[in-house]
């Protein structure tokens, strides 16, 4: 005879499945997510390593021809087709004394003219900063060198940097944001069923019917976490999956980067996703069945799905990271991760007591849920 606990399980997991709507909702995020935030590093990388000529509005040519032939051979170069509509033109303008103030050894007046708030042009601006910089770090040079001074005693100290950072640490600063969307995978994908089968069942009148039968209420909210968890797993599972192969064909190695993850690291990937899809189902069951009515509970899932996004941002950008974070539930999981991606040794310790404290917050929670459920207003929604 099956247990009261399978049972329910598979009566709530027919039902989702049954759902084509809120299937293709709960997979949505952990396939779209990757691939949008995929093609937003794409675009990044082609503008970041784009060789391409940046073709600008020069004004006053005539009076600095080797300065501007230095800006041809720095890939900036005179345009010589109307800019498209809606977008601000880029005008250097080299101004009329520019052969009295290299003479006199005084500096030249060139004037940038563009639109510093636009994301499309910015990278274009910073490689005409970059060239005039660079013109005039040279000129500097050569002022001083006919001077009879060294230029070098302008340089009070000559750093040597030695960056030990391996293409896979690099991959990391990257790979933070996006590691994010594995972690809120779980959240999000088994939110609709989680809502459904609490909030959901009791406006349908099916959960006094459940309760009617011949089982106990924990038994009830471990049958209907399992069926949950399930989907917030499977959401999951195929962010860890499809994150790897996805940014396979970005072209990481043009900025110095590295993602390789073998599939032993992809498995460990979702099994330290495992009690975290039990924590995630159980708090939005405990919100749900807190809530008065349906569209109550998904006000206030949504509400709380913004405090795993918190603490995840918060910690990534701390200052000071405490070895507390490796052993507590949510920030455990995202440690584990960054350090699966920067290829460093894992703390198999602090990721077996992180994953053991996620499952006893979880299982108080389902207990909880449990005593609620004894209650009246609970089932009734009064």
């Amino acid at each position: 005879m099956k247990s009261p606990i399978k049972i329910v399980f598979g009566k709530e997991l027919k039902d989702a499945l049954r759902d084509k709507r809120s299937v293709m909702a709960a997979m949505s995020y952990a396939f779209f997510g990757p691939l949008l935030m995929a093609v937003a590093f794409y675009v990044l990388i082609s503008q970041l390593t784009d060789t391409s000529n940046v073709k600008i509005d020069i004004e006053g040519s005539e009076f600095a021809p080797a300065f501007v032939a230095h800006l041809e051979r720095n890939g900036v170069v005179q345009r010589d087709e109307a800019w498209p509509a809606g977008q601000q033109p880029i005008v250097l303008a080299i101004a009329e004394g520019w052969d009295e103030s290299i003479a006199t050894a005084q500096p030249a007046k060139v004037t940038l003219t563009a639109d510093f708030s636009s994301q499309k042009q910015r990278t274009d601006i910073r490689r005409v900063e970059s060239a005039v910089e660079n013109y005039s770090q040279q000129l500097s040079y050569i002022r001083l060198q006919m001077r009879g001074i060294d230029p070098r005693i302008t340089q009070g100290v000559d750093l040597v940097k030695h960056d030990t950072a391996t293409k896979e640490s690099k991959a990391a600063i990257l790979m933070g944001s996006v590691l994010i969307f594995i972690l809120l995978s779980v959240f999000f994908s088994g939110m609709n069923v989680a809502i459904d089968i609490s909030a959901g069942e009791r406006e349908r009148n099916s959960l006094e019917l459940l309760l009617s039968q011949p089982l106990t209420t924990n038994q009830l909210v471990w049958g209907k976490a399992l069926a949950a968890s399930a989907f917030a797993m499977f959401g999951g599972l195929l962010s860890a999956v499809l994150i790897p192969i996805i940014f396979k064909f970005l072209p990481l190695h043009e900025i110095g980067m590295s993602i390789s993850l073998a599939w032993p690291m992809i498995l460990l990937i979702i099994l330290l996703l495992v009690p975290l899809a039990l924590l995630a189902t159980a708090l939005q069951l405990f919100v749900s069945f807190r809530a008065k009515s349906f569209k109550e509970a998904q006000t206030y899932i949504s509400l709380l799905l913004m405090a795993p996004m918190l603490v995840v941002f918060g910690v990534e950008f701390a200052k000071v990271k405490h070895q507390i974070l490796y052993y507590l539930p949510l920030t455990g999981q995202h440690q584990a991760l960054l350090d699966i991606i920067k290829g460093e040794p894992l703390q198999w310790m602090a990721m077996g007591v992180s994953a053991l404290a996620t499952f006893v917050v979880s299982i108080l929670l389902l207990k909880l849920i449990s005593r609620m459920l004894s209650s009246e207003k609970v089932v009734f929604g009064l």
